[in-house]
């Protein structure tokens, strides 16, 4: 299972929150953007499977609902599957043919403010984190929140605890002041799992060409995401994703873009990306651009392997 440029990983989907809600499985469930015959068919080799509360009431018995519902389908899938929770596991993935799964935590609502429980979600295998989502929490503000005031005292300890243990930072969501003071915390390379770019495309979620060369500098990676409301106006196609790429380079480097599809958590996709099947087909259009065979490569997934080999080795 390949795609024509190497590996794809996809940095982030909603899938697990879709079956956990409404039903089916990840062995099929054709009422999604995607599930496992599907991600083979389009060559991903890894997908980060995300646990967003958002603004969901009970978000901590919520979010271990739907742990819960993922467990099942690993035991059911596991075949098939590597949840990968260690090093180990990583080179396991790695060496063999199995798709890898990321479990994350979009946004720390869960925690109900209890900085305790980041352990206990530890412990439950999420091994990646954004503190929040587009509003305020205990530990940071959103990209919502008219008047973001930072970090708390509870954000930044948070960002310590998740850092000590290995657990991915993903800073998308934040609002420019929160994701600015997490940077200066920040120890170890961070993502953005989904964001395009905000001078092609102004939008609250998208980044600034200072926040794409930041996160670059510290050998972090930004996932071209497919929401077209992130993409540009009017009827869009994978091809509009273009001049976003174009501006990563530009900002970021040859080592920065990746893939963060949103999938089922969007309600629009682009005309010729409505699931995971279409991912091929867009980067078959980016070498037709005239992208070079290993730059589509790096966006498809050598980057964000890259940056994962080097967090998951120091994990325990």
């Amino acid at each position: 299972m390949m795609s024509d440029f190497g590996p794809v990983l996809d940095g982030h989907a909603d899938t697990l929150v879709r079956i956990a809600e409404e039903g089916g499985s990840l062995g099929y469930a054709p009422h999604l953007q995607l599930d496992l015959p599907r991600l083979k068919q389009a060559g991903v080799r890894l997908q980060v499977l995300a646990v967003c509360a958002g603004e969901r009431p009970a978000a901590y018995a919520w979010a271990k609902r739907v742990i819960t519902r993922w467990r099942q389908e690993y035991r059911r899938w596991r075949e098939e599957l590597v949840w990968i929770r260690s090093a180990s596991d990583f080179e396991v993935w790695r060496g063999g043919e199995k798709i890898g799964v990321l479990l994350a935590l979009e946004g720390l609502e869960p925690l109900e403010g209890e900085l305790s429980r980041l352990e206990e979600f530890y412990e439950a295998g999420v091994r990646m984190l954004s503190l929040t989502w587009n509003g305020a929490n205990p530990f940071a503000c959103g990209v919502g929140v008219p008047n973001d005031s930072g970090l708390t005292p509870l954000g930044k300890a948070a960002v310590r605890m998740a850092e000590e243990r290995g657990m991915i930072l993903d800073l998308s969501h934040l609002g420019r002041k929160s994701f600015f003071e997490l940077l200066d915390l920040a120890r170890q390379p961070v993502c953005v799992s989904h964001a395009n770019v905000d001078p092609v495309h102004p939008h609250r979620r998208n980044l600034t060409a200072e926040q794409i060369r930041l996160v670059a500098a510290i050998g972090g990676t930004v996932g071209l995401t497919f929401y077209p409301p992130f993409i540009g106006t009017g009827a869009i196609g994978s091809s509009d994703l273009i001049p976003h790429l174009e501006a990563l380079l530009e900002f970021g480097g040859m080592d920065c873009p990746a893939l963060g599809s949103d999938f089922d958590g969007i309600d629009a996709t682009p005309t010729d990306l409505a699931d995971v099947t279409g991912l091929p087909l867009f980067l078959q259009g980016l070498a037709a651009a005239g992208f070079g065979r290993e730059l589509v490569g790096k966006v498809a997934g050598g980057n964000f392997f890259g940056f994962l080999k080097n967090k998951l080795a120091t994990t325990n």
